[in-house]
């Protein structure tokens, strides 16, 4: 076991860092069993008794290209309320849902820790580890902009008990970093923490350019793999799947320049170039999270991909018909929305 990894303020308390982990999907259990391996504490906050029982019954395993860990049910805790949250007094909240309940995640936090946390001197750093763009604002809405973070992950996880992950393919590290040019140094211990516990993670001063990296690697490949039941690797084989690929590639280029975003492609030619020859590769296999959603009856992540990328091109005076096509494909074959 490798030494408890701590923060600034915790080693004045002489404690292991303390996370507090919303969400036991596979992102969820996936970086939570990082932690523990760390040796940090972990508080689990789950949707409903009958997944918080199967954590507490069977403990969490985590198989994959990182290889075989478990952790006992006496080594993490396990709750459905948030107000848990407040009561433990976590350095990080790590918010590991779907984007769907973005908002609900937020008012449900707001409604119990907002107050708890004023009170104290250094608020917990939230860290969504959301797919998409736009879920920084929705928190920034209700709480503090320096205490949000966003974390890049380009990994897939893909969790076939309530408390078993596999790992499925690994891309690049997690890098986690504000939009808002909040202090890295009050997340650096929750990223080395990470590393030592299996995934590769790292503080990143160029967030905004990673966000908006993933969001091209998301709208360009999860629609497509969905539509047609296929894992990655078929989209780029196939000549008419990979000409729509790149055209909703290009059309998010011009929704960027026009937006005065960017991201790490100053073109996207040079974005395709790397993405045929360094990203999907990695990850032909692996079958989109949009996929598994469909396949399970859930609603989609589609809003925060290729949606959101309709209405920053919407705000910008760009046409995307590309990206609204696949959205609306999508919406039509998803569940109802609640």
């Amino acid at each position: 076991m490798e030494p408890a990894v701590r923060d600034r303020d915790s080693r004045q308390r002489d404690r292991p860092l303390r996370v507090a982990v919303i969400g036991a999907g596979g992102v969820g259990l996936g970086i939570g069993s990082c932690l523990l391996r760390s040796g940090a504490k972990v508080l689990f906050v789950v949707r409903d008794e009958q997944g918080a029982n199967a954590l507490r019954t069977h403990g969490l395993e985590r198989t994959g290209v990182f290889g075989k860990v478990s952790f006992p049910p006496d080594r993490f805790e396990v709750d459905t309320r948030y107000a848990r949250i407040a009561s433990w007094n976590p350095d990080h909240v790590l918010v590991c849902t779907k984007t769907t309940e973005c908002d609900g995640v937020a008012d449900a936090l707001l409604t119990a820790c907002a107050e708890p946390w004023s009170r104290r001197a250094s608020p917990p750093a939230i860290v969504l580890c959301l797919n998409g763009w736009g879920s920084a604002e929705r928190f920034a809405a209700r709480f503090p902009a320096q205490q949000i973070f966003n974390a890049r992950v380009i990994t897939g996880f893909r969790r076939d008990a309530p408390f078993r992950v596999e790992i499925t393919v690994h891309a690049e590290a997690i890098h986690i970093g504000s939009l808002h040019g909040a202090d890295l140094a009050s997340i650096e211990p929750l990223c080395r923490a990470i590393d030592v516990g299996g995934i590769p993670c790292a503080p990143s001063a160029e967030i905004e350019r990673d966000l908006l990296a993933k969001l091209l690697y998301n709208c360009a490949l999860n629609p497509l793999a969905a539509l047609r039941g296929v894992p990655y690797g078929a989209i780029g084989d196939d000549p008419a799947s990979r000409a729509t690929l790149e055209a909703v590639v290009r059309e998010i280029f011009a929704v960027l320049d026009a937006s005065s975003l960017a991201t790490h492609w100053s073109t996207p030619d040079a974005y395709l170039a790397f993405f045929f020859d360094a990203l999907l590769p990695p990850t032909r296999e692996h079958e989109s999270s949009m996929l598994q959603d469909l396949r399970a009856g859930r609603p989609t992540e589609i809003d925060a991909l290729c949606g959101a990328v309709v209405g920053l091109g919407r705000a910008a005076g760009i046409a995307t018909p590309v990206n609204a096509a696949l959205a609306t494909l999508i919406r039509a074959i998803e569940p109802p929305r609640s």
